[in-house]
């Protein structure tokens, strides 16, 4: 919980000192794409923080960074596992808890004046780290993995009125994920993902 905090007084650190930029907090529903076996349930519980700042005067590049967490779990019925010492027969949830940070980029398409509505593409490249766990009875068996992360995105940003700060974002994306776990049969993890959220503008 404290590194989420402490990420989020950065970015608006940055948002309050800088002009020409802005700042998001996004909610993050995500739709596995890999291995949807071990684990093809959406999942509702992510979100995703960010910063971008203006290059040029005609708002239509942006650079920043992208912080975002997600949260899969999946019921599974009573199975029988084996292991050395014995055989344990019990249901079991499989689970995955990701984070991710990347560098993004975009390209704002123009709009009628450009006052109220941003509508966009983007490319982000950065790390995640994939928590793979399963927990049966009393038990866990869990492995972490790191990786590179890549997510292409597409978007619209709206201003609420000419004179305000506020506005509202969605956007679309693609996440492909290097870290993968042979003990758990990804070879990578890739998902599709939809947000919706608030943001804070600075011009």
């Amino acid at each position: 919980m404290k590194i989420y905090l402490a990420i989020l007084f950065i970015f608006s650190c940055l948002t309050v000192s800088a002009q020409e930029s802005y700042f998001y907090l996004n909610w993050d529903v995500n739709v596995p794409m890999t291995n949807k076996d071990w684990i093809g349930n959406s999942s509702t519980r992510g979100a995703k923080a960010g910063y971008r700042h203006f290059i040029g005067d005609e708002r239509k590049f942006a650079a920043g960074v992208d912080f975002n967490w997600s949260y899969y779990q999946e019921y599974k019925p009573t199975e029988t596992f084996q292991n050395p010492g014995g055989a344990i027969t019990t249901d079991y949830f499989n689970e995955i808890f990701q984070i991710g940070l990347v560098v993004s980029g975009q390209y704002h398409f123009p709009v009628g004046n450009r006052e109220h509505f941003f509508p966009y593409a983007g490319l982000g490249l950065g790390a995640n780290r994939n928590d793979y766990s399963v927990l049966y009875n009393i038990y866990q068996d869990q492995e972490s993995k790191w990786g590179f992360l890549a997510r292409p995105e597409a978007g619209i940003l709206i201003r609420i009125g000419t004179r305000r700060k506020l506005g509202a974002m969605a956007a679309v994306h693609y996440d492909y994920s290097t870290a993968g776990s042979v003990n758990y049969d990804y070879n990578n993890f890739s998902n599709v993902g939809f947000q919706l959220g608030v943001m804070l503008m600075q011009w």
